[in-house]
């Protein structure tokens, strides 16, 4: 036990080390975003690396299993505490930054609809059906075949008065357009792990813009160092960090981060901070957090 301490503390620091610059500040090359201090200094994916990579797992699957799923190895947990976490049944407008192919959306969608009575030529027969006051949930995302595959999995299934596409071609954040304070929830799950910070920021700002600021709530999911949770976690935390540094590409470009610090960089008001653990392969701790907009 004592070795494995210390083998914890000497991998701790190695990041801290190599990968983590919190004193740093960064210029952005994007005037909307000037100075923020900088957290990871991590060489990640471009944009148009990740919409390739993205397309590609969308065609032919991820080894990883990384999506928002409550059936994925560590997605699962995580996404049932964000889901306890957002308070859907006191939202309507829901926009799903980083959306991929929709499983969070049909998992949400799917646990709203109701039987009901439905007078066929004075039979009564049951139907399936969304409440009326269901959630409008609009997916965003870089990736066309993404959008293809979330258009298939939820526009076609519970219709367009439900769910929404927005196609992000050159992957900029600001590029989105939205109304200031239509939003409700702005949720992003396992995707501003695999950002520029820049961009990071960028998404964050734009969240903060278009959510309602009585009712509007941040909700997030990145993938976190598991070192201490479990020997599963320790070796597949390691292992990660090594196919990020040499081929970032197998997991998707997404990195072990603290997501905490960004948003306090922010003022964003943290409500819920949750760290879970993964039933399956592959075994990453993965870290949600909802947050509140900053006042100002």
């Amino acid at each position: 036990m004592k070795s494995i301490n210390k083998l914890h503390f000497s991998l701790t620091m190695f990041s801290i080390l190599m990968n983590i610059s919190s004193s740093s500040i960064i210029r952005s090359s994007d005037s909307s975003v000037s100075i923020y201090p900088s957290f990871d200094n991590r060489n990640v994916l471009s944009r148009s690396e990740a919409k390739y990579v993205y397309d590609y797992f969308a065609t032919v699957g991820h080894a990883a299993g990384k999506d928002a799923s409550a059936s994925s190895g560590y997605g699962g947990p995580a996404v049932k505490v964000l889901v306890k976490m957002a308070d859907f049944n006191n939202a309507k407008t829901i926009l799903d930054y980083g959306s991929g192919q929709g499983k969070l959306a049909e998992f949400v969608l799917e646990n709203m609809i109701k039987n009901v009575n439905i007078n066929k030529c004075g039979k009564i027969e049951q139907e399936k059906k969304l409440d009326d006051k269901v959630i409008h949930w609009k997916g965003v995302d870089q990736s066309p075949k993404m959008i293809e595959k979330f258009r298939d999995r939820c526009v076609n299934q519970f219709g367009e008065k439900y769910c929404s596409t927005v196609f992000l071609e050159n992957g900029d954040p600001s590029e989105l357009v939205l109304e200031d304070a239509s939003i409700d929830r702005f949720i992003s799950t396992y995707c501003l792990d695999l950002m520029s910070e820049e961009d990071m920021y960028k998404v964050l700002d734009k969240a903060e813009k278009c959510l309602d600021p009585d009712n509007g709530l941040l909700l997030l999911i990145g993938i976190t160092w598991g070192y201490k949770q479990s020997i599963k976690t320790f070796l597949m935390t390691t292992a990660w960090e090594l196919m990020y540094k040499f081929g970032r590409k197998k997991v998707g470009g997404c990195r072990p981060q603290n997501l905490m610090p960004y948003l306090k960089a922010r003022g964003w008001r943290i409500k819920e901070v949750e760290y879970t653990l993964p039933n399956g392969y592959p075994w990453m701790v993965s870290e949600v957090i909802s947050a509140r907009p900053p006042l100002h």
